[in-house]
């Protein structure tokens, strides 16, 4: 019986979709203070229509540095009922069909392809970064994808101009646009010294596309880099607080994190596709992660985002080792127990990977006792009050209790 891939495809979307929408409903607040934040910029824009730029609510009053592109984007879709949980659910459940086809791309090898779509479907620190959360990394990830999707497809000249825009539209989402740069113009560096020619069509649009991040980024936080200089990598983090944001390796939370089928398929997919073929594509996915090691290590970027982009392109040169073996099994006696390899994959897939998934979603913080409380401020309190509550629950009292606070975590040009 032939199988209907894209069949499966789509099932597997539904079930991601249907996973986030009921993790994200069962809850009536958000699993993040950011999602209030996002939230509230959101309602400010469909009212006003242009950007929040003065915040008098934040630190009692100040200037804010923000892009907002994804709230814009978000704001598109308010006529939706309740969009502010379903658009972030699609956009993250999107994550499979693009990793599918980049696999597919990477791999020629379907049953390869769908299973690193249901592997990409339940990553634990995807699930703890967007699952019932307005989190700009709902986009941020699907577009970086796409921009590797791009990269290995620009023979196609609608895969070039695609990247190109997504190049001028990723600074305006999130500053993670330079760890995406910077990985790419490792990726140069590595294959240069590997003697890998690299055409000359895709150097080019990379160190273009370098350029027009750095321009917009420059131009978006100007009055921050005047103030903080070079120290802006930092955010303007407080002291007392840098340790938290910037925490140490800790190999078993990494290792939960990731999840132990991409991690260990992931490691062999990149040494066989650089150590005996040579392989262009895997050597792209190698620089993401070593760039995102090397930024970790340097603490210049924060252990949740950096393992973020270690997940994806692991995940990625997974369908590599699945495809090796899938070839292994084609050109031996073994290829009668190819049912049984991949029936036996799917229930580590489900022990491994969806269970401990399940685990971090449901582990997830709520704020129902904070939105009751400040909900009870905003009711029973002045409305030029200012409240002190813990850095990490400001957005949601300027969101929910509409009182200003004495500090957030949104740290840059604040007082």
């Amino acid at each position: 019986m032939r199988i209907n891939y894209k069949f499966i495809l789509a099932i597997i979307f539904l079930l991601t979709l249907a996973f986030r929408l009921y993790m994200a409903f069962t809850n009536s607040s958000f699993s993040s203070d950011d999602s209030y934040f996002n939230l509230r910029v959101t309602e400010h824009i469909i009212d006003n229509k242009k950007p929040l730029l003065y915040d008098d609510l934040s630190y009692s009053g100040r200037s804010l540095i923000y892009p907002q592109a994804f709230n814009y984007f978000l704001a598109i879709f308010s006529y939706i009922p309740y969009y502010e949980k379903i658009i972030p659910a699609i956009l993250s459940s999107l994550i499979v069909i693009i990793v599918y086809l980049i696999s597919k791309k990477i791999t020629n090898n379907t049953n390869a392809s769908l299973f690193a779509a249901l592997l990409s479907a339940f990553i634990p620190i995807e699930i703890r970064t967007n699952i019932n959360q307005i989190s700009v990394y709902s986009l941020v990830i699907p577009i970086i994808l796409l921009m590797i999707l791009a990269l290995l497809n620009l023979e196609n000249k609608k895969y070039s101009i695609l990247f190109i825009i997504l190049a001028f539209l990723l600074p305006l989402l999130h500053p993670v646009s330079f760890l995406f740069m910077f990985s790419l113009l490792f990726y140069l560096i590595l294959a240069n010294t590997e003697s890998i020619n690299i055409g000359k069509a895709k150097k080019e649009i990379i160190i273009f596309s370098f350029f027009v991040i750095l321009l917009i980024n420059f131009f978006l936080y100007r009055n921050a880099l005047i103030r903080y200089g070079t120290n802006i990598i930092w955010q303007n983090i407080p002291g007392n607080l840098f340790s938290i944001y910037f925490k140490t390796f800790n190999i078993l939370e990494v290792l939960y994190l990731l999840g132990v089928i991409p991690l260990i398929l992931g490691i062999i997919g990149i040494y066989t596709g650089l150590f005996k073929r040579n392989d262009e594509n895997i050597l792209l996915l190698a620089s993401l992660i070593l760039a995102s090691l090397l930024l970790l290590s340097l603490k210049l970027i924060n252990l949740q985002v950096g393992v973020l982009f270690i997940s994806l392109p692991l995940l990625i040169a997974s369908s590599k080792s699945l495809a090796n073996i899938y070839s292994y099994f084609n050109i031996t006696k073994f290829y009668k127990y190819k049912n049984y390899f991949d029936a036996i994959l799917f229930i580590l897939i489900i022990v491994l990977s969806i269970f401990p998934s399940i685990f971090v979603a449901t582990s997830l913080p709520n704020h129902n006792q904070e939105v009751n409380t400040f909900t009870w401020i905003r009711e029973n309190t002045e409305k030029n009050s200012v409240i002190l509550v813990p850095v990490n629950l400001g957005n949601t009292l300027t969101y929910i209790g509409r009182r200003k606070n004495v500090a957030d975590d949104n740290f840059l040009l604040a007082p």
